[in-house]
């Protein structure tokens, strides 16, 4: 069974990285296909937060997360020491060029394992451009990309749609056709009973 999912993401959320995880899993029985929707939690110029040295979210993370990094073999940092927490557009605009040439997913990954597991600024584009590399892109071609605005406005626009036209509230969300599950899940088995129960 193919299954196409499209996921309000970013590259910041623990959340987002953990449901990956899943998936992975999941892909062991079930063919799975990932479109990422751009999801900026702060777009500029909205100031920055320091996630890193505010209690409250380090106390949710132990309880929330940490349990689930157990059960993907996530070695995250919760929360990366990145103060303050990066602006994520620049990101996001790399993952088109990323698209074009089938690496999505791959670049994907390396970019939130570059932030929750490295702890490396991904807002930085010196930064950005060896994780790009890695996940196979040209790295001149990514910097010139990036420098040039290529995928400024499609990656504003993409935000845009994703807050006010698809209405998302909490990221992750992944929709399957008409259906929607937000918040991600609690487990593998979780995400795979719901993938089965509305793919047709």
């Amino acid at each position: 069974m193919s299954i196409h999912l499209k996921i309000a993401s970013d590259f910041v959320c623990p959340y987002c990285y953990v449901l990956e995880a899943f998936i992975n899993q999941v892909r062991e029985e079930l063919d799975i296909e990932i479109e990422y929707l751009p999801f900026e939690l702060i777009e500029p110029p909205a100031p920055q937060v320091d996630t890193y040295n505010d209690p409250e979210r380090r106390t949710r993370y132990a309880r929330e997360l940490e349990p689930l990094c157990r059960q993907t073999g996530l070695n995250m940092r919760l929360p990366p020491n990145v103060v303050p927490r990066p602006y994520t557009r620049m990101a996001f605009q790399g993952l088109y060029l990323a698209r074009e040439q089938g690496l999505e997913e791959a670049y994907c990954h390396r970019i939130f394992r570059a932030y929750f597991e490295e702890e490396r600024d991904i807002g930085s584009l010196e930064e950005l451009t060896p994780f790009a590399a890695e996940a196979g892109l040209d790295a001149a071609a990514f910097r010139a990309a990036l420098e040039g605005g290529q995928w400024a406005d499609q990656e504003r626009e993409a935000v845009r749609y994703a807050k006010q036209e698809l209405k998302v509230r909490a990221v992750p969300t992944v929709f399957l056709g008409e259906h929607r599950l937000e918040g991600g899940a609690q487990s593998a088995q979780e995400l795979r009973d719901w993938l089965l129960a509305h793919a047709g």
